[in-house]
């Protein structure tokens, strides 16, 4: 392999040069010869002036970064996103025209962000030349990588559904806008790279783009051994095939969330004709310091360098914390194996009010507490101050991860009817915003001038739906749906309404997620106002794309007694009858058909059931 990148996600959260420096350093000595800047909008340029100085780096840093990079033997490559993933370009009121959704346009999950450009806007076009061009005269590296994966909100305006009415004429819009961004590249003498997500849902247009386009094929999943779809219908497929029979390079790009999605993804890719590289991805980065990620960092840089996977993670554990101690290797490779969590989000709503049909994951509380304790008396045999430092911010990614865990189980416990422990729940909120509120101290130590401090911003925020939940878990009655998700993502909208005394009250309107993307049965606990209680029946209606399986629904003593209605496609109502994993299918089964046929994802199935 001869590309052998990683990837830094500078759009999501700015970093300070002297930050980046370091880090091509590390990554340098690790054996990377590249880094993948993911930019989007982060470079201020004469055609782009819009962002304030806080928001953007300039071209003359950009420049520093390079020829400091040169040094070190490692090419930087900027990417832009030229179609999805444009909503830090689009928040400008001075290109909020360039927007696909606008004008009171919903987007396809339902809201009205603005993420999308709109590729039959006349101005985008000289637009993303302009810019693209700026940009690319900074980095010397032949490659650019162009972005144009995940635009779900492609072709929803009225001029793009003039332009491309059907499924033929959206595949040939989407193919005539990578061969525009292609050409505009190709005359700045870069190759363009881009992800290859979006040919799981326009499959033919593989075969109709420049076969010198870099193809960045992402797996995330735990244990890589196919290629497997993103989000619409997880179809599998043998795309390195694909790639070799048209003549297409690509990468493997695995993320670091989880260390055997970084080791599988390259055993997964050994040997095949098409792959010429390996790039680590990191995303997403605004409440959460590089540092907790820098062993796996390193220890991926060696692997794929050659090193023997045991010698690999030994040689990472010398380089950065200056010991041989097999206990503390093995305890931070369970730490990564384990995974680590990108947000905070593992105390929301969605998370606390939400399990696993099979119960709670008890082996991962206890490992995750007994890799606490152990990195903690293994602290002071760590001999490097960026050991040190490695192993307290990961201290405080694994201690977030018990609080969570605690939390959990004491919520869902009360949820069965068990006294509920508010004070020890009282205790664990307390004990969260606390360990944020060191977080917020730690920002000016680790981004120095950077804003805003977000945990200063999400501080409140957290403050106020731990609050509301706890405050929900005291006053409120609970209606229990069990729900199945074959791909385990869950993107179909399911709303829900209780009558009483003749009058119908709408109690949920969201998606309702497993807990985790690979599990399939799981059951949700929706908040009910306890004046509901004793209703009379029972409104299930879904919307959205690619449907869901809803196995069970009571609420108190109240379970369904006989179905009244049914509308819209509705699969075995009668399966709502019987407390068990059968299932209900609202709605299509495929998620990219639904995509497709915005009529499709429009349509609402219901089914209305009496309670007893």
């Amino acid at each position: 392999m001869s590309i052998k990148w990683i990837q830094l996600d500078l759009a999501r959260q700015m970093e300070t040069i002297d930050t980046i420096e370091k880090f091509i350093k590390i990554m340098a000595e690790a054996g990377y010869n590249g880094i993948l800047l993911y930019l989007e909008d982060r470079i201020r340029t004469a055609s782009y002036p819009y962002p304030k100085d806080n928001e953007c780096h300039t071209e003359e840093q950009m420049c520093q970064l390079v020829d400091y990079a040169a040094k070190l033997g490692v090419e930087i490559v900027p990417c832009v996103a030229t179609l999805g993933h444009a909503e830090r370009f689009l928040r400008h009121p001075e290109l909020a025209h360039l927007s696909e959704v606008r004008d009171g346009i919903k987007e396809r999950f339902g809201g009205n962000r603005k993420d999308e450009f709109c590729p039959t806007e006349p101005e985008f076009y000289p637009f993303m030349e302009r810019y693209l061009t700026e940009v690319a005269a900074l980095f010397p590296s032949k490659y650019f990588h162009a972005g144009l994966d995940e635009f779900f909100n492609y072709c929803l305006c009225p001029r793009c559904k003039a332009a491309a009415p059907d499924y033929e004429s959206q595949r040939k819009m989407f193919v005539d806008h990578v061969i525009k961004i292609h050409d505009i590249l190709a005359k700045l003498g870069k190759r363009m790279a881009m992800w290859s997500d979006m040919f799981e849902i326009y499959k033919e247009a593989i075969y109709e783009v420049p076969n010198d386009i870099l193809m960045f094929d992402w797996q995330y999943q735990a244990d890589v051994r196919f290629y497997l779809a993103h989000l619409f219908d997880c179809t599998v497929e043998d795309r390195f095939a694909t790639n070799e029979k048209l003549g297409l390079d690509c990468v493997i790009a695995p993320a670091e969330f989880i260390l055997s999605n970084m080791t599988t993804s390259l055993k997964f890719a050994e040997g095949q004709k098409s792959c010429n590289g390996y790039v680590l991805t990191n995303w997403e980065k605004s409440d959460a310091f590089l540092l907790r990620y820098l062993p796996q960092y390193v220890f991926t840089g060696l692997l794929i360098n050659g090193m023997p996977e045991d010698e690999a993670y030994a040689e990472m554990v010398r380089r950065l914390f200056g010991t041989d101690d097999a206990i503390l290797r093995s305890t931070l490779k369970l730490i990564y194996t384990q995974g680590l969590w990108r947000h905070f989000n593992s105390v929301s709503e969605g998370k606390l009010f939400t399990r696993d049909f099979f119960g709670l994951p008890y082996p991962s509380q206890e490992l995750d507490i007994a890799a606490f304790n152990i990195i903690s008396e293994k602290l002071p045999q760590v001999k490097t101050d960026l050991g040190k430092r490695i192993i307290e911010d990961l201290l405080y990614a694994v201690h977030e991860k018990i609080i969570s865990h605690k939390l959990k189980k004491l919520y869902q416990d009360a949820l069965d009817g068990h006294p509920a422990e508010f004070e020890k729940i009282e205790e664990l909120h307390n004990e969260l915003l606390q360990l944020i509120e060191t977080l917020e101290k730690k920002w000016d130590v680790n981004r120095p001038g950077i804003t805003p401090n977000v945990f200063s911003n999400k501080l409140p925020i957290i403050k106020a739906q731990l609050e509301k939940q706890l405050s929900n878990l005291r006053n409120c009655a609970f209606m229990k749906v069990r729900i199945c998700a074959p791909d385990g993502y869950g993107i179909q909208h399911t709303r829900i309404s209780l009558k009483k005394d003749g009058k119908w009250t709408m109690v949920a309107d969201r998606v309702l997620k497993p807990n985790g993307v690979n599990i399939a049965l799981a059951e949700c606990f929706i908040p009910v106002p306890k004046e509901l209680l004793g209703a009379d029946a029972l409104k299930i209606e879904s919307y959205g794309m690619g449907g869901v399986g809803i196995c069970w629904v009571e609420l108190g003593k109240a379970q369904p007694k006989a179905i009244l209605s049914a509308d819209g496609i509705v699969e075995h109502p009668e399966h709502l009858l019987d407390n068990d994993v059968k299932f209900t299918w609202f709605g299509s089964q495929s998620t990219r058909e639904d995509y497709l046929n915005a009529s499709r994802a429009e349509t609402v199935h219901s089914v209305v059931l009496s309670l007893a």
